[in-house]
């Protein structure tokens, strides 16, 4: 394609042509809306926390996309994509379906721009799912492993040692001496078999049988020659295996679906799903992870690298570890009952879950014959606090949000409406004066973590989404539609601040014709801070 001059690329109008969500309590993004209206919430209990806490589990079923990806891919993609790829894979792949099916040609608009579109998701952890797996694996594999060597019938040091003629390195504690179902116990058996493992004569020749093996060499037609290699191998280390009766060797244990679902895997699969081949990768920011992609999508595109971009964000529903992991930063909810937003500043709720946004360039997605959906991204800034790893300064946010307007090119006398980050804690409080210079006061602010609970890196993106989407039009009016904040239990100095919050019902602001402006700030960890801007004409 054509390389558009720098003159008609600083033109270049950016507008939002697909969106797919999931969420706790939301499959999709009408769902999505319903949840909002309805001020339901849909986090639910985590047992392996006796039920302490509140968790948001996404409403996901990979199920529900088999005929789309069997009709345009060979049948067995979609069990290959079911059997390998993890929760994030299966949720980017499931909300780009939805953004395509939201818009009729989108499909095949982004498949004659191949290869100018930009694929790129982001996560808050990874998946953590497969992580933990993997290690979990390993180490049982591990430990029958060492036990199976450290045995007196597979290992003369250790006869001797029993014999009282051992006099090699020093010896661990032997765990006998220690008291029974203890987990000092427990641990020095860990260390003691893998002691004796080490001088293990029958684990030696073991692995000088298995090095022969894997010695094996190609032969000179590579191509002809490599699966055979692979089964030839496969039948010998099998038949030593069975010779040796010994378990199978820890880097044998893992599966390669931890290979498969590395944190740019989700983007992968996507650009390999729909066959583009522009540039997919994975970008990480915490909880800002959204307006980071969106930031670096509308850089390409106006740079001219690009004319469009599939981006989003997915996480994997929360495990147990991860909820104790934020408790114990203190920016939890104990107990069922929900923490909101600038009220009682008890705490968020970890959530699941995903989102993805389709942009593109609108000069080119007209000439394609594809219509927006009246959703204009304007700019988006970033920053970060260079101070804590957890508690945001007042510097960084201000410098995103500053950074916004100047990439946009729109003025703070401009927003209508603004969703801060609010987690339910006394940084929300603070959140205020982070505002107080760009967010006009007859602004109406909304704060959504109540109803969403709080997604590893897809919060922002949820929040944007329901910002953008939930405007109702009555006349020349617009209707906000509500954050499911009590009014009555809202902080009584954030009351005194005289902010226009649209709290547990509607609220009604006018616009232009131009459509309403609305800002987004996102504060993750580590420090960074995204702000997106977006116009919205109805």
């Amino acid at each position: 394609m054509e390389r558009r001059s720098d003159r008609d690329v600083a033109k270049r109008k950016i507008m939002l042509y697909g969106a797919g969500v999931v969420a706790p309590g939301a499959a999709n993004l009408t769902q999505l809306l319903e949840v909002i209206e309805k001020q339901e919430h849909l986090l639910v209990t985590e047992p392996d926390l006796d039920n302490a806490f509140l968790v948001g589990k996404p409403s996901f079923e990979f199920e529900a996309y088999r005929d789309w990806i069997v009709e345009r891919n060979a049948p067995s993609k979609f069990s290959q994509l079911s059997e390998k790829g993890g929760e994030n894979v299966q949720i980017a792949i499931g909300t780009t379906i939805d953004a395509l099916k939201m818009n009729p040609g989108l499909e095949q608009a982004l498949k004659k721009l191949d290869p100018r579109t930009l694929v790129c998701y982001g996560s808050g952890f990874g998946d953590l799912t497969h992580y933990f797996a993997a290690n979990e694996s390993f180490q049982n594999a591990s430990q029958q492993w060492n036990r199976f060597w450290a045995h007196a019938d597979r290992n003369k040091a250790f006869r001797d040692y029993s014999a009282g003629h051992y006099s090699g390195d020093d010896v661990p504690t032997d765990p006998t001496h220690l008291p029974a179902d203890s987990y000092e116990r427990m641990r020095a058996w860990a260390v003691w078999d893998a002691f004796w493992a080490s001088k293990s004569d029958g684990r030696a020749g073991f692995l000088q049988e298995l090095e022969a093996i894997e010695r094996t060499a190609m032969g000179q037609d590579v191509g002809a020659d490599k699966l055979n290699l692979i089964r030839t191998k496969a039948k010998a280390k099998k038949a030593l295996l069975e010779k040796t009766q010994c378990p199978i060797p820890p880097w044998e244990s893992v599966s390669p679906n931890f290979l498969w679902n590395l944190p740019n895997a989700p983007a992968a699969q996507v650009s390999m799903l729909l066959g583009i081949h522009g540039v997919s990768s994975a970008s990480i920011g915490a909880c800002a992870t959204f307006g980071l992609i969106v930031r670096q999508a509308l850089d390409g595109i106006r740079h001219g690298h690009y004319d469009a971009a599939i981006i989003g964000t997915v996480d994997v529903t929360p495990p147990a570890s991860l909820v104790s992991a934020f408790n114990a930063a203190r920016v939890l909810a104990f107990g069922v009952e929900v923490g909101t937003p600038l009220c009682s500043m008890r705490g968020t709720h970890v959530a699941g879950g995903g989102c993805t946004w389709i942009l593109g360039a609108e000069e080119v997605f007209e000439k394609l014959g594809v219509k927006s959906l009246g959703i204009e991204v304007l700019g988006a800034g970033l920053s970060s606090d260079a101070e804590h790893i957890i508690t945001p300064s007042a510097q960084g946010p201000k410098l995103s949000i500053s950074d916004a307007f100047a990439h946009a090119g729109v003025e703070p006398a401009d927003i209508k409406t603004w969703d801060m980050h609010a987690t339910g804690t006394p940084g929300d409080w603070s959140e205020f004066s982070v505002i107080e210079d760009f967010v006009p006061l007859d602004a109406v602010i909304t704060a959504r973590k109540g109803i969403f609970g709080h997604g590893m890196s897809s919060c922002g993106a949820w929040e944007l989404t329901a910002q953008v989407f939930g405007f109702r039009k009555e006349g020349t009016s617009y209707i906000v539609p509500p954050s499911g904040i009590p009014e009555a239990s809202v902080h009584g100095s954030i009351i005194k601040l005289g902010r226009r919050i649209a709290m547990d019902k509607p609220v009604t602001i006018s616009a232009s014709k131009d459509g309403v402006v609305c800002g987004k700030l996102s504060m993750g960890i580590g420090g960074i801070s995204s702000c997106v801007l977006t116009r919205v004409l109805l």
